[in-house]
């Protein structure tokens, strides 16, 4: 009998309906690479947990059902190609808080290495709730307090 994988996140089948998920971008980039950085970072700082954004993408059924038990789901992208956000979408995903990194002022290059301030700049962001207008179709949601930046600026997808 060939026993199914388990996903080894550490949640061990223990779902928390408050859980924020956290799911990332790790791109062969600098920005790629820094979006996983900041993820593992807020998921110690206990901000939320990061989860497996391949799991994601072939909907492994552990990762589906702490997303339909999560509190809020938490995307950050390097850049705005933006991957992750695509597999979530793709996934039938609902995002609540979006990052671009590249939107961060921080420049996509294309070697690994990553900054400390840039991990931290990108961490701040997320615990800010800084975010890409998830509906820029929306006429009324310039002003809806959504922090995405959409009064000052919208946000190319």
């Amino acid at each position: 009998m060939v026993e199914t994988p388990k996903c080894t996140c550490g949640h061990h089948g223990v779902m928390n309906k408050k859980e924020k998920i956290i799911f990332a971008c790790s791109g062969a980039s600098n920005v790629g690479e820094l979006s996983n950085a900041a993820a593992v970072k807020l998921t110690k700082e206990g901000f939320g947990n990061k989860a497996c954004t391949a799991s994601l993408a072939i909907k492994t059924p552990s990762v589906m059902q702490r997303v339909e038990n999560a509190g809020e789901i938490v995307v950050i992208d390097g850049c705005p190609v933006s991957c992750a956000k695509r597999i979530a979408d793709n996934s039938g995903v609902k995002v609540d808080q979006y990052v671009i990194i590249t939107e961060l002022g921080i420049n996509k290059i294309s070697d690994m290495d990553i900054l400390d301030e840039d991990i931290t700049k990108t961490v701040s962001a997320v615990k800010d709730g800084k975010s890409v207008c998830l509906d820029r179709k929306r006429e009324d949601h310039k002003g809806s307090g959504c922090n995405c930046g959409c009064e000052s600026k919208q946000i190319k997808k």
